[in-house]
């Protein structure tokens, strides 16, 4: 292989973790965010950034988001088959 060869593998490799990387950061901070609404944390965290998307922009708190309910049954429209 040449030296562009290797380059271009390395940046495709470097990519592809900071990808992966993010998707993971993100999933723990989403997860974080969900069990403290459901375990009622008593105050966020002043230096959280994730929170302030919490606040609407006349400064009341929105609701704590909860994650979405199912029953034992999924039910779906797929009209005729």
């Amino acid at each position: 292989m040449t030296t562009k060869d290797c380059i271009y593998l390395g940046l495709i490799a470097l990519a592809a973790l900071v990808f992966y990387c993010h998707g993971f950061f993100s999933g723990v901070n989403r997860s974080r965010r969900i069990y403290e609404s459901l375990l009622g944390s008593p105050e966020p965290a002043e230096d959280d950034p994730w929170t302030s998307a919490d606040v609407s922009p006349r400064g009341a708190t929105l609701p704590p988001r909860l994650p979405p309910t199912r029953g034992p049954e999924l039910h779906g429209d797929f009209g005729n088959n």
